[in-house]
Protein backbone atom coordinates (compact mmCIF):
# COMPACT_ATOMS: atom_id res chain seq x y z
CA UNK A 1 0.00 0.00 0.00
CA UNK A 2 1.33 3.59 -1.09
CA UNK A 3 0.56 6.79 1.02
CA UNK A 4 -1.02 5.63 4.54
CA UNK A 5 -0.14 2.74 6.26
CA UNK A 6 -2.92 0.11 7.65
CA UNK A 7 -3.04 1.86 10.75
CA UNK A 8 -4.19 4.92 9.90
CA UNK A 9 -7.06 3.62 7.37
CA UNK A 10 -7.88 1.36 10.72
CA UNK A 11 -7.41 4.79 12.73
CA UNK A 12 -9.98 6.44 10.36
CA UNK A 13 -12.21 3.44 10.47
CA UNK A 14 -13.18 3.80 14.12
CA UNK A 15 -13.44 7.23 14.07
CA UNK A 16 -15.88 6.46 11.33
CA UNK A 17 -17.55 3.79 13.15
CA UNK A 18 -17.88 6.35 16.29
CA UNK A 19 -19.45 8.63 14.05
CA UNK A 20 -21.86 6.25 12.61
CA UNK A 21 -22.99 5.14 15.91
CA UNK A 22 -23.59 8.93 17.19
CA UNK A 23 -25.45 9.40 14.03
CA UNK A 24 -27.66 6.40 14.30
CA UNK A 25 -28.08 7.52 17.95
CA UNK A 26 -28.92 11.27 17.41
CA UNK A 27 -30.92 10.03 14.12
CA UNK A 28 -33.42 7.32 16.84
CA UNK A 29 -33.30 10.36 19.28
CA UNK A 30 -34.57 12.65 16.86
CA UNK A 31 -37.43 10.61 15.26
CA UNK A 32 -38.19 9.41 18.56
CA UNK A 33 -38.96 13.14 19.45
CA UNK A 34 -40.62 13.30 16.24
CA UNK A 35 -42.95 10.51 16.39
CA UNK A 36 -43.86 12.06 19.89
CA UNK A 37 -44.48 15.61 18.32
CA UNK A 38 -46.63 13.70 15.16
CA UNK A 39 -48.88 11.82 18.10
CA UNK A 40 -49.32 15.14 20.03
CA UNK A 41 -50.45 16.90 16.50
CA UNK A 42 -53.08 14.12 16.09
CA UNK A 43 -54.61 14.66 19.86
CA UNK A 44 -54.73 18.11 19.55
CA UNK A 45 -56.35 18.24 16.14
CA UNK A 46 -58.75 15.80 17.61
CA UNK A 47 -59.51 18.42 20.69
CA UNK A 48 -59.58 20.96 17.76
CA UNK A 49 -62.16 19.59 15.96
CA UNK A 50 -64.14 18.33 19.13
CA UNK A 51 -64.03 21.78 20.42
CA UNK A 52 -65.30 22.97 16.57
CA UNK A 53 -68.31 20.79 16.82
CA UNK A 54 -69.04 22.11 20.61
CA UNK A 55 -68.95 25.63 19.17
CA UNK A 56 -70.97 25.07 16.34
CA UNK A 57 -73.73 23.79 18.58
CA UNK A 58 -73.04 26.67 20.58
CA UNK A 59 -73.63 29.10 17.22
CA UNK A 60 -76.84 27.01 16.19
CA UNK A 61 -78.29 27.68 19.61
CA UNK A 62 -77.29 31.31 19.42
CA UNK A 63 -78.89 31.95 15.92
CA UNK A 64 -81.97 30.28 17.05
CA UNK A 65 -81.99 32.33 20.56
CA UNK A 66 -81.82 35.45 18.16
CA UNK A 67 -84.42 34.49 15.98
CA UNK A 68 -86.53 33.92 19.20
CA UNK A 69 -85.78 37.36 20.28
CA UNK A 70 -86.71 39.16 17.20
CA UNK A 71 -90.17 37.43 17.40
CA UNK A 72 -90.38 38.73 21.02
CA UNK A 73 -89.65 42.26 19.97
CA UNK A 74 -92.06 42.30 17.24
CA UNK A 75 -94.67 41.01 19.20
CA UNK A 76 -93.59 43.41 21.87
CA UNK A 77 -93.97 46.46 19.12
CA UNK A 78 -97.40 45.00 18.46
CA UNK A 79 -98.57 45.07 21.18
CA UNK A 80 -96.91 48.26 22.33
CA UNK A 81 -99.06 49.87 19.28
CA UNK A 82 -102.07 48.05 20.00
CA UNK A 83 -101.67 49.37 23.80
CA UNK A 84 -101.34 53.06 22.63
CA UNK A 85 -104.58 52.95 20.69
CA UNK A 86 -106.70 51.14 23.66
CA UNK A 87 -105.41 53.98 25.67
CA UNK A 88 -106.28 56.69 23.26
CA UNK A 89 -109.58 55.10 22.48
CA UNK A 90 -110.37 55.06 26.16
CA UNK A 91 -109.45 58.29 26.82
CA UNK A 92 -112.20 59.51 24.09
CA UNK A 93 -114.63 57.46 25.74
CA UNK A 94 -114.43 58.56 28.84
CA UNK A 95 -114.61 61.96 27.83
CA UNK A 96 -118.06 60.65 25.83
CA UNK A 97 -118.84 58.74 29.21
CA UNK A 98 -118.38 62.18 31.44
CA UNK A 99 -120.27 64.71 29.09
CA UNK A 100 -123.01 62.15 28.97
CA UNK A 101 -123.18 61.80 32.75
CA UNK A 102 -123.17 65.22 32.92
CA UNK A 103 -126.34 65.73 30.69
CA UNK A 104 -128.18 63.09 32.76
CA UNK A 105 -127.25 64.64 36.13
CA UNK A 106 -129.01 68.03 35.33
CA UNK A 107 -132.26 66.45 34.83
CA UNK A 108 -131.59 63.03 32.31
CA UNK A 109 -131.17 60.91 35.72
CA UNK A 110 -134.65 62.25 37.12
CA UNK A 111 -136.72 61.92 33.62
CA UNK A 112 -134.75 58.44 33.14
CA UNK A 113 -136.81 57.17 35.98
CA UNK A 114 -140.14 57.82 35.03
CA UNK A 115 -142.24 55.03 33.37
CA UNK A 116 -142.38 55.73 29.95
CA UNK A 117 -145.68 53.16 29.70
CA UNK A 118 -147.49 55.27 32.25
CA UNK A 119 -146.91 58.54 30.71
CA UNK A 120 -148.27 56.36 27.14
CA UNK A 121 -151.07 55.50 29.22
CA UNK A 122 -151.97 58.80 30.57
CA UNK A 123 -151.51 60.57 26.87
CA UNK A 124 -153.95 57.74 24.98
CA UNK A 125 -156.61 58.58 28.44
CA UNK A 126 -156.42 62.22 27.30
CA UNK A 127 -156.31 62.07 23.82
CA UNK A 128 -159.79 59.80 24.28
CA UNK A 129 -161.49 61.86 26.48
CA UNK A 130 -160.96 64.65 24.28
CA UNK A 131 -162.34 62.98 21.38
CA UNK A 132 -165.21 61.29 23.58
CA UNK A 133 -166.15 63.52 25.88
CA UNK A 134 -168.27 67.32 25.09
CA UNK A 135 -165.91 70.00 27.09
CA UNK A 136 -166.49 73.57 27.91
CA UNK A 137 -163.89 75.69 26.19
CA UNK A 138 -161.93 76.24 29.03
CA UNK A 139 -161.76 72.92 29.76
CA UNK A 140 -160.73 71.91 26.04
CA UNK A 141 -157.89 74.09 26.67
CA UNK A 142 -157.03 72.85 29.90
CA UNK A 143 -157.03 69.72 28.39
CA UNK A 144 -155.12 70.58 25.05
CA UNK A 145 -152.43 71.90 27.11
CA UNK A 146 -151.88 68.97 29.55
CA UNK A 147 -151.90 66.77 26.09
CA UNK A 148 -149.00 69.47 24.92
CA UNK A 149 -147.30 69.34 28.33
CA UNK A 150 -147.66 65.46 28.69
CA UNK A 151 -146.24 64.96 24.83
CA UNK A 152 -143.18 67.16 25.79
CA UNK A 153 -142.49 65.06 28.92
CA UNK A 154 -142.92 61.78 27.03
CA UNK A 155 -140.21 62.98 24.32
CA UNK A 156 -138.08 64.48 27.49
CA UNK A 157 -138.32 60.85 29.07
CA UNK A 158 -137.63 58.90 25.89
CA UNK A 159 -134.13 60.77 25.30
CA UNK A 160 -133.35 60.49 28.57
CA UNK A 161 -133.95 56.68 28.67
CA UNK A 162 -131.80 56.95 25.45
CA UNK A 163 -129.24 59.15 26.97
CA UNK A 164 -129.22 56.56 30.17
CA UNK A 165 -128.62 53.51 27.97
CA UNK A 166 -125.87 54.96 26.25
CA UNK A 167 -124.18 55.65 29.28
CA UNK A 168 -124.84 52.05 30.16
CA UNK A 169 -123.15 51.00 27.03
CA UNK A 170 -120.22 53.67 27.34
CA UNK A 171 -119.43 52.52 30.93
CA UNK A 172 -119.57 48.76 29.57
CA UNK A 173 -117.20 49.44 26.52
CA UNK A 174 -115.03 51.36 28.47
CA UNK A 175 -114.57 48.67 31.18
CA UNK A 176 -114.05 46.22 28.27
CA UNK A 177 -111.10 49.01 27.40
CA UNK A 178 -109.70 48.96 30.82
CA UNK A 179 -109.54 45.42 31.06
CA UNK A 180 -107.70 44.85 27.15
CA UNK A 181 -105.33 47.51 28.52
CA UNK A 182 -104.87 45.48 31.96
CA UNK A 183 -104.25 42.56 29.97
CA UNK A 184 -102.15 43.98 27.15
CA UNK A 185 -99.85 45.48 29.90
CA UNK A 186 -99.58 42.19 31.38
CA UNK A 187 -98.70 40.66 28.28
CA UNK A 188 -96.04 43.37 27.42
CA UNK A 189 -94.88 42.71 30.85
CA UNK A 190 -94.42 38.90 29.97
CA UNK A 191 -92.87 39.79 26.68
CA UNK A 192 -89.97 41.83 28.29
CA UNK A 193 -88.94 39.55 31.00
CA UNK A 194 -88.46 36.65 28.23
CA UNK A 195 -86.71 39.55 26.34
CA UNK A 196 -84.41 39.82 29.26
CA UNK A 197 -83.90 36.25 29.87
CA UNK A 198 -83.02 35.64 25.82
CA UNK A 199 -80.60 38.48 25.83
CA UNK A 200 -78.96 36.68 29.18
CA UNK A 201 -79.05 33.44 27.39
CA UNK A 202 -77.28 35.19 24.40
CA UNK A 203 -74.76 36.93 26.59
CA UNK A 204 -73.85 33.90 28.07
CA UNK A 205 -73.88 31.92 24.81
CA UNK A 206 -71.70 35.10 23.33
CA UNK A 207 -69.22 34.23 25.99
CA UNK A 208 -68.85 30.68 25.57
CA UNK A 209 -68.70 30.78 22.02
CA UNK A 210 -66.02 33.69 22.61
CA UNK A 211 -64.52 30.99 24.99
CA UNK A 212 -63.77 28.37 22.10
CA UNK A 213 -62.60 30.89 19.83
CA UNK A 214 -59.90 31.81 22.03
CA UNK A 215 -59.71 28.05 23.14
CA UNK A 216 -59.47 26.68 19.12
CA UNK A 217 -56.84 29.68 18.74
CA UNK A 218 -54.51 28.15 20.92
CA UNK A 219 -55.13 24.96 19.70
CA UNK A 220 -53.86 25.85 16.20
CA UNK A 221 -51.02 27.88 17.45
CA UNK A 222 -49.83 24.37 19.78
CA UNK A 223 -50.11 22.75 16.31
CA UNK A 224 -48.43 25.48 14.50
CA UNK A 225 -45.55 24.94 16.73
CA UNK A 226 -45.04 21.57 16.86
CA UNK A 227 -45.87 21.07 13.05
CA UNK A 228 -43.00 23.90 12.80
CA UNK A 229 -40.95 21.75 14.88
CA UNK A 230 -41.68 18.66 13.10
CA UNK A 231 -40.57 20.31 10.05
CA UNK A 232 -37.16 21.07 11.64
CA UNK A 233 -37.19 17.56 13.20
CA UNK A 234 -37.78 16.49 9.43
CA UNK A 235 -34.73 18.27 8.18
CA UNK A 236 -32.23 17.41 11.11
CA UNK A 237 -33.47 13.80 10.09
CA UNK A 238 -32.34 14.12 6.52
CA UNK A 239 -29.23 15.92 7.12
CA UNK A 240 -28.22 13.47 9.36
CA UNK A 241 -28.98 10.42 7.00
CA UNK A 242 -26.92 12.60 4.21
CA UNK A 243 -24.41 12.69 6.41
CA UNK A 244 -24.56 9.31 7.52
CA UNK A 245 -24.61 8.06 3.68
CA UNK A 246 -21.21 9.99 3.30
CA UNK A 247 -19.31 8.71 6.41
CA UNK A 248 -20.63 5.33 5.09
CA UNK A 249 -19.55 5.75 1.82
CA UNK A 250 -16.18 7.04 3.32
CA UNK A 251 -16.32 3.59 5.71
CA UNK A 252 -16.53 1.69 2.15
CA UNK A 253 -13.71 3.49 0.37
CA UNK A 254 -11.30 3.05 3.59
CA UNK A 255 -12.11 -0.24 3.70
CA UNK A 256 -11.94 -0.57 -0.27
CA UNK A 257 -8.30 0.87 0.17
CA UNK A 258 -7.57 -1.51 2.63
CA UNK A 259 -8.42 -4.44 1.37
CA UNK A 260 -6.81 -3.72 -1.60
CA UNK A 261 -3.92 -2.18 -0.48
CA UNK A 262 -4.89 1.10 -2.69
CA UNK A 263 -4.97 4.97 -2.23
CA UNK A 264 -8.20 6.58 -1.75
CA UNK A 265 -7.59 8.61 -4.53
CA UNK A 266 -7.04 5.87 -7.14
CA UNK A 267 -10.13 4.54 -5.51
CA UNK A 268 -12.00 7.10 -6.35
CA UNK A 269 -10.49 7.71 -9.61
CA UNK A 270 -11.07 4.13 -10.82
CA UNK A 271 -14.78 4.41 -9.78
CA UNK A 272 -15.18 7.47 -11.82
CA UNK A 273 -13.55 5.68 -14.75
CA UNK A 274 -16.15 2.46 -14.17
CA UNK A 275 -19.01 5.20 -13.85
CA UNK A 276 -18.29 6.09 -17.37
CA UNK A 277 -17.91 2.79 -18.60
CA UNK A 278 -21.37 1.84 -17.03
CA UNK A 279 -22.87 5.59 -18.98
CA UNK A 280 -20.96 4.42 -22.40
CA UNK A 281 -23.13 0.70 -21.55
CA UNK A 282 -19.73 -0.68 -21.74
CA UNK A 283 -19.47 -4.69 -19.71
CA UNK A 284 -17.89 -4.17 -16.41
CA UNK A 285 -15.82 -7.30 -14.76
CA UNK A 286 -16.52 -8.47 -11.71
CA UNK A 287 -13.78 -6.64 -9.83
CA UNK A 288 -14.88 -3.54 -11.45
CA UNK A 289 -18.70 -4.29 -10.33
CA UNK A 290 -16.96 -4.98 -6.65
CA UNK A 291 -15.45 -1.64 -6.99
CA UNK A 292 -18.14 0.87 -7.77
CA UNK A 293 -20.75 -0.91 -5.61
CA UNK A 294 -18.38 -1.31 -2.38
CA UNK A 295 -18.13 -4.87 -2.15
CA UNK A 296 -14.44 -6.68 -1.13
CA UNK A 297 -12.94 -9.50 0.90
Amino acid sequence: MQGRSIAEFKKEEEELLKTIEELKEEIVRLKEERRKLINEVKALREERRKASREKREYVEKLRSLREERKKILDELAQLKEERKKTRDELVIKRDQLRVLRGLLEKEGGRLAKISLKRLQRRLQELEMMQMTRVLRPEEEKRLVEEISRLEELIERVRKAKEQALSTMELQAEVKALVIKLKDLNQRIDELRQQAGSVKEELATLSSKIEEYNERIKKLSEEIEKRSTRIDELSKEIDNLYAKYREVMTRLKDIRIAMARGMELSEVEKRREEIKKKMEKGEPLTLEELKLIYGFYD
